[in-house]
C-alpha cells in the first residue's frame, strides 16, 4: 500500500492584497480505504510479523516526510506573507 499523506494549509492561496494572517496547516491522507465494518484503514490486511513491520516502516516514513512538507509550508507560507505586509507598511 502507498501511504499518500498531504498538508492542506489554510493560507496556500494566500496573495498579495489578502489580509495578513498566520500559516494553519493539517495532515490529511490522500485517499482512504474502509474494511467491511466501515472502519478506515491504514494498511492493507496483513498476515505475517514481516508485513506488519514492513507496512508499520512504510507509515514512519510517509510520517516522517510530511513533518518535513508541512514545516516547510508554515514557514515558507508565513515568510511570504511577513514580506509582503512589510513592503506595504514601506509604501
Amino acid at each position: 500500500m502507498s501511504y499518500k499523506f498531504k498538508v492542506v494549509g489554510l493560507l496556500d492561496g494566500w496573495k498579495k492584497g489578502d489580509p495578513p494572517g498566520a500559516q494553519q496547516v493539517n495532515i490529511v491522507l490522500d485517499k482512504i480505504f474502509t474494511t467491511p465494518k466501515g472502519d478506515i484503514a491504514i494498511t492493507p490486511l496483513l498476515a505475517t510479523e514481516q508485513e506488519v513491520d514492513y507496512e508499520v516502516d512504510q507509515l514512519i516514513k510517509g510520517l516522517e516526510s510530511i513533518r518535513r512538507k508541512a514545516k516547510s509550508n508554515i514557514k515558507r507560507t508565513n515568510e511570504r506573507i511577513y514580506r509582503e505586509v512589510s513592503s506595504r507598511s514601506q509604501a
